[in-house]
């Protein structure tokens, strides 16, 4: 019997000492350690040996000794797949192993980032380091050493139907480990035999069942859904924050945003958004709408300038970017289930002495959570581009001038300049394409490899889309954010900057420390790019 009681301990993952990801007992892997892992080339793994080898070692014990006994072991004493009838000597399961690794060699496309591969890694550790996958403390201590030299394999993008694992993608960390393809390593994407020969590390020769371990899992999608994750949180935190400074910029109403609105429908996204907007709002008491009775004798009817309500792309904010919020906090749960798993297959209970044949690998939760963002992301950017169009058309935006020319600074030579007229053509552009990108893939499901694989996740390819759409959408955001600095500027010369609350005027302040007025019409490509590095923190 194993000395572990598997339901109370669970042999998990948690940043610990910093920027060191430390592999222990009690704590589950979090997301934020992932993140940090894949975009901090600094980061260390640890290994806690004293809690982990002895449970590894057993488990391993176990599976070498059903080998002994020539026990039919799927993978390891069978072929894969539809070859599963396909009986095995025990003299070449390693020899299959290696087999299994190669063949799968034919990922197609563009490698995936590097922090992308990097989080991968990470993860597939974890999820192999549970002890019921049958691998040997040789094969984790190889990733370990990997993870800490930030030797990765490079992953190419295409190629996988997210069912048996991420078997294709997955291959490249086990052929890497073994000396074998490419690896990212200090900037450059290397020989993977090479680097290992430079740092003296021998390559790994893979043990009966340890190709499938590595191979058969949800570790690429999970890893590419977490990084896109991170990027997704800090575009909701940084929509809301802007769809402020814009209610600040044409005097919008505050009845919207009101504690008490949400109170009567009470979706707790909703209700996050509304507040982080509401609190960056000045004298709102005063901007809930009409509250004196008027002594004008309107005999008929009567235009006024006043908006007793806004347009819907700011009255509805809350409700447009609530099912966002609320679908990513239950993202957040599904990939923190997903990537402290076991999802290989076949397992290994040496506890109650069971070898089980599950599907584990099958992507479909990672699908989900995927496919479930995708149109929602996309509709976040679909808002902020509606409310670029009011601010550059002044038939709209309350006498701000059109497209949001200098027109005070460039006098007569106003009618020859053309401000944000492009950019906003760009907005249109990118905001399209990513809803293009917003429909499930998870319906596209194909029979493959033989009929084995009858029905599939493609969660790896939802992850990429979402990745895609993510992408897409964060220069939305920095177009955003520069044509609301530009108007506070052509509206007064930022007169109305002054009279914002402190929030908003420091992440005001944060913009216009990265932007510079449109004063005579110059590209805005390279200022595009460096606005989306200086939102979401990239290098």
């Amino acid at each position: 019997m194993n000395q572990y009681n598997t339901e109370k301990e669970t042999i998990q993952v948690e940043k610990q000492l910093g920027s060191i990801v430390f592999i222990s007992q009690d704590q589950s892997l979090s997301l934020e350690s992932v993140q940090e892992y894949a975009g901090q080339p600094t980061s260390k793994v640890k290994l806690d040996e004293l809690a982990l080898k002895a449970r590894i070692d057993q488990n391993r014990q176990y599976l070498d000794n059903k080998l002994t006994n020539q026990e039919d072991i799927y993978g390891v004493t069978t072929g894969f797949g539809n070859s599963a009838s396909n009986r095995i000597s025990t003299s070449l399961s390693e020899e299959l192993q290696q087999n299994l690794i190669a063949y799968h060699g034919c990922g197609v496309g563009d490698y995936l980032s590097e922090s992308d591969c990097a989080a991968t890694l990470l993860i597939r550790m974890n999820c192999n380091a549970k002890g019921f996958s049958g691998v040997s403390w040789a094969l984790l201590s190889q990733m370990e050493t990997f993870l800490n030299n930030r030797i990765i394999p490079a992953i190419p993008a295409m190629g996988s139907v997210g069912a048996s694992g991420d078997l294709t993608p997955l291959s490249y960390i086990g052929a890497a480990l073994g000396g074998k393809r490419k690896v990212y390593y200090q900037g450059q994407i290397r020989d993977t035999a090479e680097v290992l020969e430079e740092l003296n590390i021998t390559p790994y020769k893979l043990k009966p069942k340890e190709g499938l371990a590595i191979m058969n899992g949800t570790s690429v999608m999970s890893a590419i859904a977490t990084n896109a994750l991170k990027d997704i949180q800090r575009a909701i935190d940084l929509s809301c924050k802007l769809i402020a400074l814009y209610v600040e910029l044409i005097e919008g109403r505050a009845s919207p945003f009101h504690k008490r609105v949400h109170e009567l429908k009470p979706h707790r996204g909703q209700q996050i958004c509304a507040a982080k907007i509401l609190e960056r709002l000045t004298n709102v008491d005063q901007r809930l709408g009409r509250r004196n009775r008027t002594d004008d004798n309107i005999e008929f009817g009567k235009q006024e300038t006043f908006r007793l309500q806004d347009s819907y792309s700011i009255r509805c904010s809350p409700q447009v970017l609530g099912p966002l919020i609320d679908a990513q906090m239950w993202a957040s749960q599904i990939l923190t289930t997903e990537i402290n798993s076991v999802n290989d297959n076949p397992l290994f209970d040496d506890e109650n002495d069971l070898i089980l044949n599950a599907g584990h690998f099958y992507g479909g939760h990672v699908a989900a959570v995927c496919d479930t963002l995708k149109p929602l992301v996309a509709n976040m950017g679909a808002l902020l581009e509606r409310e670029l169009g009011i601010l550059v058309d002044d038939r709209l935006n309350g006498g701000i001038s059109n497209n949001l020319v200098a027109r005070d600074d460039l006098g007569d030579k106003a009618w020859v300049h053309h401000g944000f007229k492009a950019m906003q053509i760009t907005s249109s552009s990118l905001v399209a394409e990513a809803l293009k990108n917003a429909g499930p893939m998870s319906v596209f499901s194909r029979t493959t490899e033989a009929l084995n694989q009858d029905i599939v996740s493609m969660g790896t390819i939802a992850a990429r889309d979402l990745r895609r759409i993510t992408d897409l959408i964060k220069p939305v955001i920095a177009i955003q954010a520069m044509a609301i600095r530009q108007a506070f500027y052509v509206d007064g010369k930022d007169a109305k900057a002054e009279k914002l609350n402190q929030l908003s005027r420091e992440f005001f302040d944060e913009i216009s420390s990265n932007f510079q007025p449109v004063i005579e019409d110059r590209p805005m490509d390279a200022e595009i790019n460096n606005m989306v590095n200086a939102l979401f923190n990239e290098q």
